[in-house]
């Protein structure tokens, strides 16, 4: 038990952390011994040390697929596979669920009770997005352990702070790993794994990038043509998301 008297989770929670950027995990320390909780570091992968030749083989996936309206850049692919990380890391051990976050967030006074509450159920195979963020057309609703959650037919982006069941992670690392799309993308494509992902109607963390010195896969600036054709393929694009995940259940 921490200090709140709140149950603390036999199995670490997972910080998604760069080398350069230990001021991050100094942040994350702080808030999480702030509330009694320890936590693993997971080395996240840089993209900008990545090999230029193992860099070009995985952005050919992006360029030659239909999953993604452009070809991802370097920070875009090592937070894929630092995401890939954590879901190896997390299918491969005894833990039903784990909590998994990334080194930006500032956690909510309700962080503790309502993931504590999480944890106790039985939820290894499903996705369960902290942030309280909402997605596209919401289709269930559901109370686990008081805690209120709500399924969308498309989830939110941005894999701020979630929780990966065991089978969720082994279910995506045998339908999402690879470098098609960015991987919160992938998550949203219902039809390529069928993995739930739940939201909270009430979120216990938030995105504070600009509290420890802004995003860490930003890449220089592009030529102002190719941004603007990003600019106006991306909504187009996410509309397709949301017509294809209209097909598919969301079950696994």
């Amino acid at each position: 038990m921490n200090k709140q008297g709140s149950f603390i989770p036999k199995h670490p929670i997972l910080i998604i952390n760069l080398q350069r950027s230990p001021d991050r995990l100094e942040y994350m320390r702080g808030q999480l011994l702030g509330v009694g909780l320890d936590f693993e570091r997971i080395d996240g992968v840089d993209g900008a040390n990545l090999n230029e030749k193992i860099l070009e083989q995985m952005q050919k996936q992006s360029r030659r697929s239909f999953l993604h309206y452009a070809v991802l850049n370097a920070g875009e692919i090592g937070c894929a596979m630092s995401w890939h990380k954590v879901w190896t890391q997390i299918a491969e051990q005894e833990a039903a669920a784990r909590i998994a976050l990334e080194d930006d967030v500032e956690l909510a006074d309700n962080f503790v009770s309502c993931t504590s509450k999480l944890l106790a159920a039985p939820i290894e195979n499903i996705i369960i997005d902290l942030s309280g963020k909402k997605g596209f057309l919401p289709v269930e609703r559901k109370t686990i352990n008081g805690i209120k959650l709500v399924r969308y037919q498309t989830p939110p982006l941005k894999n701020q702070g979630q929780i990966y069941g065991k089978q969720a992670c082994q279910i995506l690392l045998n339908k999402a790993q690879n470098f098609k799309a960015p991987v919160d993308t992938l998550q949203q494509m219902h039809w390529l794994h069928n993995v739930q992902t739940w939201s909270l109607e009430v979120g216990c963390l938030r995105h504070q990038d600009a509290a420890v010195g802004g995003s860490t896969i930003t890449t220089s600036k592009k030529p102002l043509i190719a941004k603007l054709k990003k600019e106006l393929s991306r909504p187009l694009w996410r509309g397709f998301i949301v017509i294809r995940n209209l097909n598919t259940t969301g079950k696994v």
